[in-house]
């Protein structure tokens, strides 16, 4: 059993991972006495625990709240199951493994999410009079992606004409048991946690992929089967994006060029990525997917290591400077499982940059199936929110 630790002083956010480098070693119990030891030796406090675990303990990650909640005396607790966790500088895979930090906020503060299933939910739970009182809120979510209600679920609890808000998150695996824990085991929609506009935070979203040629506008087609760009036969235009070399051969565009939506008029920094699921090289239709019809905008994205790499330092060099003086006390972090390794050389790459560019403070976090970044479901994408020791 490996035990690692974050640095934390009482009073600051509390922070510890355990893994089981021995495959024989997947005793989840020992695992998160191990975790309480280490956060009571930092004199852990405060209103919210976030917990997360890799898929081999997915099944006893209620389980494991509880014990920790129990011991520590930390009543409020939210988490899931990933692909991958982050915790104390670095990342699991595939190893049965848990990542807890423990916030210093106060009670009323935070605001527990016990799992919607639809829109109505959302959007009640929006108009509570903790939401009225603490807005504009932030959210920590985690999406079960089962669920066809995801998009309608994270505008409603967000919306404006009930004080807006901002929320960041996943979607987790999408297996049998539970997955997610938010007072208690739930699944099949959206659980988190709320924080009151008190908690000073700040986020970036960095993109894994580089735009590539202009957006385009949808001139033909339907429901993501497109016909014509711009008036043109749209192969046509993809081809001629991706340039004479992957024109030739169109298998080698796979994986490697993607569709992207702009988000609203954008410096094309702000996009949303879907895959291209099919081309038909006699009649030039291109099937994307998303749900374009005439009139929608598109554009092409080039997805590679050095892309993903690139503009994560672009986007933590962003946010050093909103920071500025300022000390990060925490963060959480949410990466594409399509990210990691394969898109930045080895395990722990990713969570080294994060600390390289800002510095070492707790971190938590995991791998997951599309990532949530404002009111926003994301593909290919890390959301990096930080807790400060005072607002922006």
């Amino acid at each position: 059993m490996t035990v690692a630790t974050s640095s934390a002083p009482a009073s600051s956010f509390a922070h510890a991972c355990v893994s089981g480098e021995d495959a024989s070693d997947k005793d989840w119990r020992t695992a998160i006495k191990e975790v309480g030891d280490a956060l009571s030796r930092q004199g852990a406090s405060g209103a919210l625990g976030l917990i997360y675990v890799t898929e081999p303990w997915a099944a006893h990650l209620a389980d494991m709240a509880a014990t920790l909640q129990q011991r520590l005396n930390i009543t409020q607790w939210a988490g899931c199951a990933g692909f991958g966790i982050f915790g104390a500088g670095r990342e699991v895979h595939r190893t049965p493994a848990v990542s807890v930090i423990v916030a210093p906020f106060a009670a009323d503060d935070v605001s527990i999410l016990p799992g919607l299933l639809d829109e109505p939910t959302a959007r009640m739970t929006a108009t509570t009079p903790w939401c009225r009182l603490n807005a504009p809120v932030f959210g920590i979510v985690h999406a079960d992606p089962r669920n066809t209600q995801l998009d309608g679920m994270i505008e409603a609890l967000m919306a404006d004409d009930v004080g807006g808000g901002y929320v960041v998150g996943g979607l987790t695996p999408a297996m049998h048991e539970p997955v997610q824990v938010a007072e208690g085991a739930t699944t099949g929609g959206i659980s988190g946690v709320l924080l009151s506009s008190r908690v000073p935070v700040a986020v970036t979203l960095s993109q894994g992929c580089t735009p590539i040629g202009p957006v385009h506008k949808v001139t033909a087609g339907q429901r993501g089967v497109i016909a014509e760009l711009d008036g043109r036969i749209a192969l046509d235009v993809l081809k001629e994006t991706v340039g004479e070399v992957l024109a030739r051969d169109l298998r080698r565009i796979s994986g490697y060029i993607h569709a992207a939506l702009p988000v609203g008029d954008t410096d094309l920094r702000d996009y949303t990525v879907r895959n291209l699921m099919g081309i038909d090289p006699k009649s030039g239709l291109i099937a994307i997917g998303a749900d374009l019809n005439p009139g929608d905008r598109v554009m092409f994205v080039r997805r590679d290591p050095a892309s993903a790499r690139t503009d994560l330092k672009r986007a933590l060099d962003d946010l050093k400077r909103r920071i500025g003086k300022r000390k990060i006390l925490g963060g959480h972090y949410v990466s594409c499982v399509a990210r990691g390794p394969q898109m930045f050389g080895d395990v722990g790459a990713e969570a080294r940059l994060i600390h390289d560019a800002l510095g070492e403070f707790p971190m938590t976090g995991f791998f997951a199936n599309g990532e949530i970044s404002g009111r926003r479901l994301y593909g290919y994408t890390g959301v990096l929110s930080v807790f400060l020791d005072r607002a922006l």
